[in-house]
């Protein structure tokens, strides 16, 4: 008797550790990597990118690939709803306003942004996406731009 109530309170030990121990692990990252356009080979770093937030086991990745350079965005609509973080790997051509739309409403309720590289190039005239990135590259930037951040003279 005394070995079967071992064995019961140690498996009930045993399941309820594996319980705790489930319920710690932190779940995974639903990412949307965006490509399609860019002045880098997004052909290559999309793979690459993708692995390496894969294999961290920390995200579960999925693309969404524009159309080419001066095709028809007007399908161009992912559901940023779907997802906890954006991880942009794009510089190219203007997204429909419905497409803006949804994403600055992701963000703003809290959805996570990465720009990757190049990316800071993106969208020189859209104020929203300039606040975002908090501080932009080339492209024709300024201080009209959005936030930006300047060195002059060490300083």
């Amino acid at each position: 008797m005394k070995r079967t109530l071992l064995l019961c309170l140690t498996s009930a030990f045993l399941l309820g550790a594996a319980v705790f121990a489930a319920a710690e692990e932190p779940a995974k990252i639903k990412t949307l990597l965006i490509d399609g356009q860019n002045n880098h080979n997004w052909k290559e770093t999309t793979p690459v990118l993708k692995k390496i937030l894969e294999d961290s086991d920390r995200f579960t990745v999925d693309v969404a690939t524009t159309p080419p350079e001066k095709g028809d965005m007007s399908g161009f609509k992912p559901d940023f709803s779907k997802y906890d973080l954006v991880f942009m790997n794009y510089v190219g051509d203007k997204w429909p306003q419905e497409t803006n739309d949804a994403f600055e409403k992701f963000v703003a309720s809290g959805g996570g942004l990465v720009i990757y590289h190049a990316a800071d190039n993106a969208f020189t005239d859209w104020k929203e996406f300039n606040q975002m990135i908090a501080i932009g590259g080339w492209g024709g930037r300024n201080e009209k731009s959005g936030p930006y951040l300047y060195v002059k003279d060490g300083e």
